[in-house]
């Protein structure tokens, strides 16, 4: 009998997670199986060398935020030169700022993250989860759909600032992959390999670690081999809501806060109700607004797992390397974040946070529980996470949806530019009485975010939804 479903935002990543079920592995197991094989097949929305966010309810227990963030480095006495890489715009959207390069580099948490995932609430060995990443970067995976809209855009600028970079998203002749093409990543493999056999460790206190802090710093970055070493990985209570009978635990990140407000305040509008399209909007307006003065965004680059099996495990990963460093170190496959060059995320620059200190995200996994019963949710897509996440959560619980249904439905955006407030909105959504201008778009689109959300019920009964928006799959194990 199936007893796990995954959904993930490519059909190789979640049929990683599904074969670790197929050999006694638990939803954990599954949704960290999946993860490390996004670092691989899905690239310039996540790497190796990631942040990760997870929220995770063991079977029975309550939910528990596992925090593997990007810290600041500079705990070896090094400075990146420039401060936070050097600056590029790319034609993305209204056009994007950026740093990448050795001095964007953050000290990444996800392999940390997920090697403590595993260990502490995975039933398999570790080198188990790892493998199927392996086969795909060295077997072979279809250049995914999303990757090949990001890197015409960003490849020139960033991605070929390392031969290492350039070689992940440029196929025969140097021309960029095409959807679908088969693409092996044996560098990664070989790296993947060691991470199996050694731990994530290896890349912390091993020789991996050592070999990329010390080019790093070399070359005017200033994460360092010590700062990798000290990186440790934080385990805390969630922020908890209530919803329709609902225990709902999201990450206590700025995303986090404003996705508890906008679940609170939809709680209020009943479906149906006179005034529910005006109402929605008012709600997200203001959590936004408020979310905004603070820091405002994350990047667009990141991706997202979720996982539940039927004996009410539940967990939600999100994983991001921001836009990307367009750094490979050489000797290795690992592509690195350029988490110190969002200037979204550090509008006063990098210098104002000290070493080893967490960067602000906007990433918000979230996990929703009542008795027997479990959720996963979460998303990619910037600005839109915290929304997309409500909205599709609404469906399930206020609308009575199915999670693909939900994870389907119409979604609407408000954003703020120049001190004004928009209403972007996809087809079926209907805006009435919102009092601010309105921009429908023609068809569903990932501008809204790539939702996915898995889902185990009292019954046994199991479901899930991958958003076709990001070309994403759920598969049953």
């Amino acid at each position: 009998m199936d007893h796990c479903i995954v959904a993930a935002g490519t059909p190789s990543t979640a049929a990683a997670g599904a074969a670790v079920r197929e050999v006694g592995g638990n939803a954990v197991d599954a949704a960290v199986a999946a993860a490390i094989a996004s670092w691989v097949c899905e690239p310039g929305m996540t790497a190796t060398g990631s942040a990760v966010l997870a929220l995770v309810r063991p079977a029975g227990g309550e939910p528990l935020l596992v925090d593997g963030l990007t810290a600041m480095p500079g705990l070896g006495g090094h400075v990146s030169d420039p401060p936070g890489g050097q600056r590029v715009v790319m034609d993305y959207g209204p056009g994007v700022e950026t740093g990448i390069g050795p001095g964007s580099v953050a000290v990444p948490g996800g392999p940390a993250a997920l090697g403590l995932l595993q260990r502490e609430w995975g039933l398999l060995a570790w080198a188990d989860v790892v493998e199927p990443a392996i086969r795909l970067a060295a077997g072979g995976f279809p250049w995914p759909g999303v990757s090949a809209i990001y890197f015409p855009i960003s490849g020139e600028l960033i991605y070929d600032l390392t031969p290492g970079s350039s070689r992940i998203w440029r196929g025969d002749g140097g021309r960029p992959r095409r959807k679908g093409e088969v693409t092996t990543l044996p560098d990664l493999a070989a790296d993947l390999e060691l991470l199996a056999e050694e731990g994530s460790d290896v890349l912390y206190t091993g020789p991996l670690g050592e070999r990329i802090g010390s080019w790093i710093t070399e070359n005017g970055g200033a994460l360092s081999p010590e700062d990798l070493a000290a990186y440790r990985v934080e385990v805390r209570k969630p922020l908890l809501g209530a919803d329709h009978g609902w225990q709902v635990a999201m990450a206590d990140t700025i995303g986090g806060e404003a996705l508890g407000e906008i679940v609170a305040g939809f709680a209020q509008v009943k479906p149906g109700s006179d005034g529910e399209a005006g109402r929605l909007v008012s709600v997200m307006s203001a959590a936004l607004h408020r979310r905004d003065q603070r820091l405002a965004r994350a990047s667009a680059s990141t991706t997202q797992i979720c996982a539940v099996d039927r004996d009410g495990n539940a967990c939600s990963i999100t994983t991001s390397t921001g836009y990307g460093a367009g750094v490979v170190v050489p000797g290795t496959g690992v592509m690195l974040n350029n988490m110190l060059g969002e200037l979204e995320l550090l509008p006063n620059g990098p210098d104002v946070l000290q070493p080893g200190e967490r960067l602000p995200s906007n990433m918000t996994p979230m996990v929703a529980s009542r008795g027997r019963c479990a959720v996963a949710i979460g998303a990619a897509g910037a600005d839109r996470i915290a929304p997309a996440i409500a909205q599709v959560w609404r469906g399930i619980v206020a609308r009575g949806e199915s999670v693909e249904a939900a994870v389907a439905a119409p979604r609407f955006h408000v954003r703020e530019s120049a001190g004004e407030k928009y209403l972007d909105h996809e087809p079926g959504f209907h805006p009435y009485e919102v009092g601010m201008p309105v921009n429908p778009f023609q068809s569903p689109h990932m501008y809204f975010g790539g939702v996915q959300a898995a889902a185990v019920y009292s019954d046994g009964r199991l479901d899930a939804g991958s958003d076709p928006r990001r070309g994403g799959a759920v598969i049953i194990g």
